[in-house]
């Protein structure tokens, strides 16, 4: 048997090399490109998720988003998968309406000034309480020969209710230069009439008219009835014509007269409707009209039933126990309340 030599010695371990360093911009520069690399790798992975928040934002929000940093902003602008992009804004003030349709005139019939404005779909009127009383021959000859085509937004603010000539007058004249706009949002209006907008506007699209209880919209929808386009009504909050007990009968029977419900002159194309908190009154410029819940009641039920197929999405008062109702009989509508 072999026994162990105790004088073999250790080998003595090999020299530290240490790891070579390149001394120079190169090394730097290649640090840098790999951080860049990497951050612009975390940045990808999120990506879809930041574009996923952006298509929720109004056109506020996105603006307020952009000024974050410029990535944002870059990925708000360029990022071919984000479809909800910042849309230029044509803002009209001022006091004369007059001079506001002058302008217009004058800015159409100036082809510099024309080209320029066609990079702004959306219109914004503000502070329309001060503007001034204007009659239907006047608007009609400054309107003449008037298209603003392009544009497909308008949005009517004022900080307080106009008068109520203004308010019957104001948007059926705007609507007379503005045949291609889609959408339409006068909940910070005060006091618009909608009414008149749809024989000049046909392709209204959307229309938002949330807290306006000083105003009244047709329950059959009858002031939107050329509107075959309508898609999204949102009038929470808001005051509603029912014209007299004949019809206020009629639209919430829900055994008889199928064809008479609410907006059914103007539900063709109907995707999404919010309602909530409805006022009623029989005619413009009534007290309200107490209805009982009953009324609401057989009213929705009524329209939810009678919804054309394109409806999916409903938000209003039905009880939780009617809501249960109509999604056994309407499981293709998202009924929310």
């Amino acid at each position: 048997m072999l026994g162990r030599n105790n004088n073999t010695k250790k080998r003595p371990p090999p020299p530290f090399l240490p790891p070579s360093i390149i001394v120079g911009d190169d090394s730097i520069a290649g640090r840098t490109r790999r951080q860049k690399r990497a951050i612009a790798s975390k940045w990808d992975i999120q990506t879809p998720i930041i574009i996923e928040i952006i298509n929720w934002l109004d056109q506020e929000s996105l603006m307020n988003l952009s000024l974050v940093s410029r990535q944002l902003h870059s990925t708000i602008a360029n990022e071919p998968g984000n479809k909800n992009k910042i849309v230029p804004v044509f803002e009209v003030s001022g006091s004369s309406t007059r001079r506001i349709f002058q302008m217009l005139r004058n800015n159409f019939l100036n082809e510099e000034i024309k080209n320029k404005l066609q990079y702004y779909p959306r219109m914004r009127l503000n502070n329309v309480h001060m503007y001034d009383e204007i009659y239907d021959h006047e608007v009609e000859q400054m309107a003449r020969d008037v298209r603003m085509d392009w544009i497909t937004s308008l949005n009517i603010y004022s900080s307080s209710s106009p008068s109520s000539r203004i308010a019957a007058t104001i948007l059926p004249s705007l609507s007379r230069i503005l045949p291609s706009l889609r959408e339409l949002d006068i909940s910070k209006s005060g006091v618009v009439n909608i009414f008149g907008i749809s024989n000049n506007c046909p392709l209204l699209e959307k229309v938002t008219a949330d807290n306006l209880v000083d105003i009244c919209f047709t329950l059959d929808g009858s002031d939107m009835r050329f509107c075959n386009n309508v898609k999204e009504i949102y009038m929470d909050h808001s005051s509603f014509n029912h014209r007299g007990n004949i019809l206020k009968d009629k639209i919430s029977d829900s055994n008889n007269h199928h064809d008479i419900f609410m907006f059914h002159y103007c539900c063709k194309a109907l995707e999404r409707v919010s309602i909530r908190n409805m006022k009623f009154r029989i005619f413009w410029g009534d007290d309200n009209d107490d209805d009982d819940e009953d009324f609401t009641q057989n009213l929705l039920i009524k329209f939810v039933r009678n919804a054309p197929p394109t409806l999916h999405w409903f938000r209003s008062d039905l009880t939780p126990d009617n809501i249960t109702m109509l999604r056994m009989e309407r499981p293709g509508i998202e009924l929310l309340n």
